[in-house]
């Protein structure tokens, strides 16, 4: 004030804001209140002494004051003149309110008494009675008070004031009196509160963005180093959220709805606050989450890196030692957002964190961050009500028991994708190939690699066939993320049901594969129909062609090798990775998995499948991760547009490095790290999973299966050879004996795709294969399946 009226400023006291809720239960006045807080005012007791001859004035004034409202108190007792002379006081009690404030200005030497009131609106039951002393008493010429609260509980309070009044003796008529008696709570507001004169106080978020707001005190000839708001929320979201870049709903809501939920939080961490603020100054040594830290904060302010600047100058990292502890700072924030009621994703985060920290040798992925059954339950989310919907039912229906689906939760703290169910395929002599693979790893790796993609232990009612799914995938990709990995987190994932796979959600619950007696079907292995619980679902048994153990072991040996010596040679450690950003990569890459992974129809049966299709989809899993990844890092945290690519990953078989989702979101982010504004370091997740082993690993093994099979197909005679290719591409058993028109039929209305004919899908197998065996004898049956089902087409019309 003394800076813009200087003036002005001298004729003003400021009093100390009153609190309504101070009103006892016994008082019915809220006056009382305001003229306790004037006479206890610090300047106003010391012009006592130093100006006796004002305060005996005021004194005098407060005498008046005290008479007028005991008037006031006793207006509704006594009778004839006793309660004419409590009327006549009651008028009195005004004049008498404006000259005490007139009395205590006049006391300090001032022409106005400033009175902050904080919240009118937070004493309920009070509420409208308080705004009637505002405006009865308080509007004088010596004071000035200043409201606080929220206006449409203000509106609310007096809305219902009015209403109570109106509707009092009266029956029906709401709708209308509901109409009048908003009406009249806004002239009501508009008369104690003038428009002219609202401010509006600005939200915690312009708090946040100015840099002029320094966290802690100065110390006199200290240097010590001082966080901004803006610089704290950036600590936090780099703690929390990770290097995302808010695209398709990546940006994880914090919590701090209100200054005061932001004075308590700051409050909780303020003696943390002081390492962050070292290292993010350069004091200490640098550490992942403070780099990237600093990258939010310059890039919000737009400074530009220094590959685009003339002097490319950079600070020397600091060598003192960092006291940092990201631990601490995790469980204080836990422990304060798990009683915010809209923190639900903080605190799964939070607890994801934990539990990496906590809990070394379990799987990652076993928190109910990727578990959202267990999320509304889970102890430690007792006070959050953040609520998502599952809608999972529509996806399992058919695939799992309907009582088991129909009680399914379709609420979560966070929404997830619907639990993978995976494709029944049956094996095509995938061992047979298994050699080729091997040779070139020099490492019996080939039944590993199956493993990670297949589940053997898949039941149905009275069937068993083996489960195409990412899930294996996805979690040891996650898990040499997060930690070296381990022999044993390889064993257990490969022991376990597929990660999210509908098979592992519904625990030991028979899925369903339909069965008939048509001979196509006949690969599948036959087993008991029984109670549903002698099917467990660990995978007790590798697949037959695994008898070694020996070997066994030696290719899980090697492959740990490979990752823990992947993730020393890219410095995987200093990644600023946070649980968030796997939750969405794993979300968005489990809801693309029906597109890779291809479930069968409801009425479609298991069919055998070659090697490398099988490893295809590993790769394509694989792929959608990395992709996932790079849609939530690429942009200018990275120095890079946020440009992406929104395509699906649906050809398997393709080249993935001319799909957009390479091109557009990936490439850009596997040049080496030149974002730096001033010296720090922040590598991209994205970067890191280009020479991730399982990606070298499942692309030379997709190249070694094709050229396999494609050997195996020209070294066998014309007529067996088309044979062959048309059983396959039908979908039917390649020992079938006979192919008749019929079955021929059937299949192309099988195995048609969406919004193809079955003719259609016919003539392009048979231009396939007129290119590959012309004149086949094989060629005839199928011409007239084609036309039987064009004639079939026309009698429909």
């Amino acid at each position: 004030m003394r800076a813009r009226f200087p003036g002005l400023a001298d004729e003003v006291h400021i009093l100390k804001p009153i609190d309504p809720s101070q009103l006892e239960d016994g008082d019915d006045l809220f006056l009382n209140v305001v003229v306790a807080a004037v006479l206890g005012d610090e300047a106003i007791m010391q012009g006592r002494n130093q100006n006796p001859d004002r305060w005996q004035a005021l004194y005098d004034s407060l005498q008046k004051l005290g008479t007028a409202l005991a008037g006031k108190e006793t207006q509704g007792e006594g009778v004839g003149l006793d309660r004419l002379r409590s009327f006549i006081g009651n008028q009195e009690l005004v004049s008498a309110v404006h000259d005490f404030f007139a009395k205590a200005a006049a006391l300090l030497g001032k022409r106005l008494l400033v009175l902050p009131i904080d919240d009118v609106d937070t004493t309920l039951h009070r509420a409208f009675e308080n705004l009637e002393v505002i405006r009865r008493y308080l509007a004088s010429p010596a004071l000035l008070p200043i409201v606080c609260g929220d206006l449409r509980l203000y509106h609310d309070v007096t809305w219902r004031d009015a209403f109570r009044r109106l509707t009092k003796d009266i029956r029906g008529f709401v709708a209308e009196t509901k109409v009048t008696a908003d009406a009249l709570a806004v002239e009501y507001l508009r008369k104690i509160l003038p428009l002219h004169r609202r401010l509006r106080m600005p939200d915690v978020g312009t708090f946040l963005q100015d840099e002029t707001i320094k966290l802690g005190t100065p110390r006199d000839k200290s240097n010590e180093p001082r966080l901004s708001l803006p610089e704290f929320e950036a600590w936090l979201r780099a703690l929390l959220a990770g290097p995302v870049n808010n695209h398709e709903n990546s940006r994880l809501p914090i919590p701090v709805p209100t200054v005061r939920a932001l004075s308590q939080l700051l409050a909780r961490v303020r003696s943390e606050i002081p390492a962050v603020a070292r290292a993010f100054h350069n004091k200490t040594a640098p550490h992942p989450v403070t780099d990237l830290m600093r990258r939010i904060v310059y890039r919000g302010r737009g400074e530009i890196p220094q590959t685009y600047r003339r002097e490319r100058t950079l600070p020397s990292p600091a060598k003192a030692a960092n006291n940092l502890s990201l631990e601490h700072w995790q469980s204080v924030l836990l422990d304060h957002f798990r009683f915010e009621p809209n923190a639900g994703a903080v605190c799964l985060v939070l607890m994801a964190a934990r539990h990496w920290r906590d809990h070394p040798t379990s799987s990652v992925l076993a928190t109910p961050l990727f578990a959202p059954l267990e999320q509304i339950r889970h102890p430690d989310l007792r006070s959050i009500e953040t609520r998502a919907t599952l809608n999972w039912q529509p996806g399992l229906k058919g695939r799992l028991p309907d009582a088991w689906v129909d009680g399914l939760a379709d609420e979560a703290v966070l929404p997830f994708a619907v639990p993978e169910v995976g494709r029944a395929v049956v094996s095509d002599h995938w061992d047979e190939n298994f050699g080729a693979i091997e040779a070139r790893f020099n490492a019996p790796l080939g039944s590993v690699i199956v493993d990670l993609i297949t589940h053997r232990n898949f039941y149905s009612a009275s069937k068993r066939a083996t489960l195409v799914c990412s899930g294996r995938i996805l979690e040891l990709v996650v898990t040499s993320l997060v930690r070296d990995v381990t022999i044993q987190d390889i064993e257990r994932i490969l022991n376990s049901a597929p990660f999210h796979s509908a098979v592992a959600v519904a625990a030991t619950k028979a899925a369903h594969i339909t069965v008939d007696d048509d001979s196509e079907t006949s690969s599948l292995e036959d087993g008991e129909a029984g109670n549903e619980d002698d099917f467990p679902y660990e995978n007790e048994a590798h697949f037959d062609f695994v008898d070694n153990q020996e070997d066994r072991m030696r290719a899980i040996e090697s492959l740990f090798l490979a990752i823990n010596h992947w993730r020393e040679k890219f410095e995987v450690r200093r990644l600023a990775l946070s649980p968030w950003l796997v939750y969405c990569a794993l979300n968005k890459a489990l809801n693309q998995a029906p597109l890779f992974t291809r479930p069968l129809k409801l009425n479609e049966q298991p069919r055998k499948e070659s090697l490398h299709d099988v490893v295809a989809s590993g790769l394509a899993a694989f792929h959608a991760f990395w992709a996932a990844i790079a849609s939530f890092e690429k942009g200018p945290l990275f120095d890079l547009p946020l440009e992406l690519s929104n395509v699906n990953l649906l050809n398997r078989h393709g080249n993935f490095r001319s799909n957009n989702l390479y091109t557009q979101n990936i490439h850009p982010l596997l040049k080496d790290e030149n974002g730096t504004v001033h010296g720090e370091t922040v590598i991209s997740t994205t970067w890191v999973l280009e020479k991730h082993p399982l990606r070298g690993l499942f692309t030379v093994s997709l190249d070694t299966a094709k050229q396999i099979e494609a050997e195996a197909i020209a070294s066998t005679p014309e007529k067996t050879d088309g044979r062959t290719y048309l059983l396959g591409v039908l979908g039917l058993p390649a020992d079938r004996s006979r192919i008749t028109v019929p079955s021929i039929v059937k299949a192309l209305k099988k195995n048609a795709p969406q919004n193809v004919s079955p003719a259609r899908y016919g003539r392009s197998i048979r231009r396939e294969m007129s290119e590959h065996y012309p004149n086949h004898p094989m060629l005839r049956p199928l011409d007239r399946a084609i036309a039987e089902l064009v004639d079939q087409a026309k009698k429909v019309r």
